[in-house]
C-alpha cells in the first residue's frame, strides 16, 4: 500500500513517523522548501505557542532544550525539522512541490503537482492544516498604502522597524504577540482593535538549567507525563464552562472581568478592552504582558472599525488619519480552507467542493462520504481550540491506522457512509447551540453560521476513536497493481 500525505507540518510529520513503523509506504508533499508548516510560515516578532511546550511535543520525541514554558517559534520550527531528520522522514519529503489535485481513477489516486507530475497511490491524507491559507480583510484603498503591508504570516523581516510607526489590525493571537514584542522593543505601535479579546494572562518563565537536567530523568519525565495526563483531566472537568450554560460559565466570566480590573486600573480603557461576548466564543489569547504593553506611551489602542487605508496611514471609523510606515494584517486564515485550492476528485467526477457547497464537514474529522481512501487530519469539527495538536493527532492517527490495517487485509477502499456522517454531524451541530462557540461571530463559523468544532471534552474525543466499526463505512473494489498499470 502506498500512501500520499499533503503537507510535512506536525500532521504530516506525526503521520509519517505512525507509517513508517505499520511499514507502510509514503510520500509527503511539501509546497515550502522545508518541514514545519505553519511554524515555517510565521515568523512574525513574539511568536510563541500558546500551550504549555511540553504538551506541545510528540510524546515519542521529547527534549529537553526548550528556552520557555510556552516555547517561541523559532524552537518549535527547529524541533519540527530536527524530528523529521532524526525520525529518517526528511528523505520521504518532496519539497517545493505543491499538489494541485487528487483524483480517484481505477479504484486508485492519481496525485498531481503543480509541475504537471502525476504519480498514483493507494491513499491520500490531505495533512494540510487549517492556520495555512492567509485572510485579509477588504478596506477600501489598501493597494495605495505607500509604506510596507503583509500580513503576519509572511513577515517582511529586510524592513528595518527602528524609529517606524507601525500599525497592527487584527486581535486574535497573532495581533496580541506582535503588539507585545514590538511595544516591549519601543515602537511606535497603534493597534487597531475593533472588537477587544479576553485575554488570558499567563507568565512565560525561562526553563531552569536545572529543569531541563531533571528531565533527563526518566522515571522523572514518566512523572511529568503522569502529572500532566491528570491535569488534562481536572482541565475536562474545569472547563465544562464552555461547553454547557449554569455557574461555572458565570464564575469563569467573573474571573475574566477580575483580572482586567486587576491589569487595567483606568476605567476608561477598561471599558474599550472588555469584550461584549462572553469568554470562549472565540479563542483566547494568551499573554504574559498584552495589559501592560498597551498602557506604555509608545502604544496606543485605537477602537472602533477601519473606514479605509490612504497613502499615508489608516482612517479609524471616527474619520481620524493615523499615519503609518508599517501595517501588519494580523487577521487570521481561511479555517475552512484545508486542501484547498487543491482539487479533489472522486469516484463518478464528484468533487469536494461540491460535497462542501453549502458547507464544510466530514466523519469523525478524518472522512468523508464518496471519497474512498482519502482521509483528513484535523479536519471539520476536530477540537482545534480545546485540545492540543499531538494530543489530537494521537487520536485521529491511531484511528486512521486501524482503518489502513482493514484497507491491507481485504484489498478494498473505505470511506464513511452518507448514514454514519450524518449521525456523525447531527450529534455535533445539536450539541453546539449549548455551547460559547455558538454566542459569537468566530473563525470557526462556517457560511451557514453553524461553528465548525468539537463541543464536547478531550475525553470523548478519544473514545469516539476507540473501536472501528466497520459498519460505518462503504466499500469499493480497486484495481489490481496489473491492471492499474495497463489502464495507464
Amino acid at each position: 500500500m502506498k500512501v500520499a500525505i499533503i503537507g510535512a507540518g506536525m500532521s504530516g510529520l506525526f503521520l509519517g513517523y505512525h507509517l513508517d513503523r505499520a511499514g507502510i509506504a509514503y510520500t509527503i508533499y511539501e509546497k515550502r522548501p522545508a518541514a514545519g508548516g505553519t511554524w515555517h510560515d510565521n515568523t512574525y516578532p513574539g511568536l510563541h505557542v500558546d500551550v504549555i511546550t511540553r504538551s506541545y511535543e510528540f510524546p515519542f520525541a521529547r527534549k529537553t532544550w526548550w528556552s520557555r514554558r510556552y516555547a517561541p517559534g523559532t524552537e518549535i520550527r527547529r524541533y519540527l525539522v530536527g524530528f523529521a531528520d532524526e525520525a529518517g522522514i526528511t528523505p520521504r519529503i518532496r519539497f517545493d512541490t505543491e499538489v494541485t489535485s487528487a483524483t480517484y481513477r481505477d479504484g486508485r489516486w492519481d496525485v498531481t503537482d503543480a509541475g504537471g507530475t502525476t504519480e498514483t497511490y493507494d491513499v491520500v491524507v490531505a495533512a494540510t492544516g487549517f492556520l495555512r491559507v492567509p485572510r485579509l480583510p477588504r478596506l477600501p484603498g489598501m493597494d495605495s498604502f505607500a509604506g510596507t503591508a503583509f500580513h503576519s504570516s509572511a513577515w517582511d523581516h529586510s524592513v528595518p522597524l527602528a524609529g517606524k510607526r507601525i500599525g497592527v489590525v487584527g486581535t486574535g493571537s497573532s495581533g496580541i504577540q506582535i503588539v507585545s514584542e514590538m511595544g516591549n522593543r519601543g515602537h511606535q505601535v497603534r493597534h487597531f482593535v475593533r472588537t477587544p479579546q479576553w485575554i488570558i494572562v499567563k507568565p512565560n518563565p525561562r526553563i531552569s538549567m536545572v529543569e531541563r537536567l531533571l528531565l533527563r530523568v526518566p522515571a522523572l519525565v514518566r512523572y511529568w507525563d503522569w502529572r500532566m495526563s491528570r491535569l488534562r483531566l481536572k482541565t475536562d472537568g474545569t472547563e465544562t464552562w464552555r461547553l454547557v450554560p449554569g455557574t461555572d460559565r458565570e464564575t469563569m466570566t467573573e474571573q475574566f472581568h477580575r483580572v482586567l480590573r486587576e491589569q487595567i486600573p483606568d476605567e476608561r480603557l477598561r471599558a474599550k478592552l472588555t469584550p461584549t461576548e462572553p469568554p470562549g466564543c472565540k479563542r483566547i489569547p494568551k499573554s504574559p504582558d498584552y495589559y501592560q504593553v498597551v498602557q506604555r506611551d509608545n502604544v496606543e489602542c485605537v477602537f472602533g472599525g477601519i473606514q479605509r487605508v490612504e497613502p499615508e496611514g489608516i482612517v479609524d471609523e471616527s474619520g481620524t488619519l493615523h499615519p503609518l510606515d508599517v501595517i501588519v494584517y494580523a487577521t487570521g486564515f481561511d479555517t475552512h480552507a484545508y486542501m484547498r485550492p487543491m482539487n479533489v476528485t472522486g469516484p463518478d467526477g464528484v468533487t469536494v467542493d461540491q460535497l462542501w457547497s453549502e458547507g464544510v464537514y466530514s466523519y469523525r474529522g478524518v472522512g468523508l462520504p464518496g471519497m474512498p481512501n482519502f482521509f483528513l487530519l484535523n479536519g471539520p469539527f476536530a477540537p482545534v481550540n480545546s485540545v492540543a495538536v499531538p494530543t489530537c493527532l494521537r487520536d485521529e492517527v491511531g484511528y486512521l491506522l486501524k482503518i489502513f490495517d482493514v484497507i491491507r487485509t481485504t484489498g478494498r477502499a473505505l470511506a464513511p457512509t452518507e448514514r454514519a456522517t450524518k449521525e456523525f454531524c447531527d450529534r455535533i451541530r445539536a450539541a453546539l447551540p449549548g455551547t460559547t462557540y455558538s454566542l459569537c461571530d468566530n473563525w470557526y463559523t462556517d457560511q451557514a453560521g453553524t461553528p465548525i468544532i468539537w463541543p464536547f471534552t478531550r475525553q470523548e474525543h478519544a473514545d469516539q476513536y476507540a473501536a472501528l466499526d466497520i459498519a460505518d463505512f462503504d466499500t469499493y473494489p480497486v484495481a489490481t497493481s496489473a491492471a492499474a498499470g495497463e489502464a495507464r
